[in-house]
């Protein structure tokens, strides 16, 4: 599998202003629109009738002296004036608007029937535990406001507005009733055809990973490393170093598990013997084709993998020493309870990138001949 995954795309900032010519305004300082539309008006007076300043000038009278230029700077200025009237008004509304937003609890101008306060809570929850804040999710207005709440920084969402293309930005998107109505069928184009995590079920959000290159180049790489996960699958159960209960042993036929997880476990069966219990628990709602991307190892060198043995402490170690993407999300112990042994989990973000160089081996070995024949 190759090390090439998808990176967060993010959009890239303008450069900053040289120190020496770029001087801020500070905070509630800035210009009002009435003084704006003044100075406006006053520059374009002194350009077309000299009109510089506003203090009395001498007295003229004679036949070369014209009213004309007086009379349009007059109807000039009452245009100028009612302008600024009218922004001034556009302007407090605004304000008052954005005052509202911020107090209430809903989110204004966006389709009711969204996910509920709750399910976006819960929803935010398992996205920091389980994609991370290494990986960019697109969302509505509500659940980016969750998603912030739960520690994601700003750098890490994508606040989609009208266009299904803006996801294109992002690693995930959280699909509700909102923002489907607000991109309509558009972006069924750009996601992944199942979702790998549902909460609130169909009034609530899905969680797709987003198919940068559309759904059906994404479907066919899925597909392709379908079958290379269980190639792999079956690689591990032939390996005497590893012991697998029965329901991981099936995960592992049935090629459901992380390729990620089958590159540790092979590196890590080189060094130890392992006891695995599980591959984790499925995403709420997941598709049932969704690999798992989790790893409990209840023991090591014929220890507990929990404990503080030397076998467990090395392995840790050697879980921590892998690089991305083979580095896992988090690694904890946890603790025997309710019957249930204690087991060193290994967690690893959702949803897996697809390995670009698994779908296209033939185009691989078509470059290849073309390189020879040439």
């Amino acid at each position: 599998m190759s090390q090439n995954l998808f990176e967060p795309r993010r959009p890239v900032k303008d450069a900053a202003p040289p120190p020496e010519t770029y001087r801020p305004t500070p905070p509630g300082q800035e210009p009002t629109w009435a003084r704006i539309y003044w100075n406006t008006l006053r520059a374009f007076l002194r350009r077309r009738f000299g009109m510089g300043s506003i203090a009395p000038r001498p007295h003229q009278d004679g036949p070369g002296r014209s009213r004309r230029p007086l009379v349009l700077a007059i109807v000039v200025a009452g245009v100028a004036l009612g302008t600024v009237a009218v922004l001034l008004a556009v302007t407090r509304s605004d304000g008052n608007s954005t005052a509202g937003q911020n107090s209430s609890a809903e989110v204004p101008g966006e389709p009711s029937g969204g996910a509920s306060p709750a399910v976006r809570e819960e929803l935010a929850r398992w996205a920091r535990e389980h994609i991370g804040t290494g990986q960019v999710i697109a969302c509505d207005t509500a659940v980016c406001g969750s998603l912030t709440a739960a520690g994601f920084p700003d750098s890490s969402l994508v606040r989609v507005k009208e266009s299904a293309d803006e996801l294109q930005s992002a690693d995930v998107v959280v699909l509700t009733t909102t923002l489907r109505t607000r991109l309509g069928t558009a972006v069924d184009q750009v996601t992944a055809p199942r979702p790998f995590a549902v909460f609130g079920g169909a009034a609530g959000g899905g969680l797709f990973a987003v198919a940068h290159e559309g759904r059906p180049a994404y479907a066919a790489r899925a597909g392709a490393e379908l079958a290379e996960r269980r190639d792999a699958g079956a690689a591990l159960l032939a390996n005497e170093s590893l012991t697998f209960s029965g329901p991981a042993r099936a995960l592992l036929r049935a090629g459901l598990v992380d390729m990620r997880v089958c590159a540790l476990l092979a590196a890590l069966g080189g060094e130890h013997t392992l006891g695995i219990s599980s591959f984790g628990d499925a995403a709420p709602g997941a598709a049932d084709a969704v690999a798992r991307a989790g790893l409990e190892i209840e023991t090591v060198d014929s220890v507990g993998a929990a404990g503080d043995a030397g076998p467990a402490t090395d392995l840790r170690a050697l879980i921590a020493a892998q690089r991305p993407p083979y580095l896992p999300l988090d690694t904890v112990v946890r603790p025997s309870e309710g019957g249930r042994s204690a087991v060193l989990t290994v967690r690893y973000s959702q949803p897996a990138a697809l390995d670009p160089a698994v779908a296209e081996p033939d185009r691989a070995s078509q470059d290849d001949q073309a390189a020879h024949t040439s």
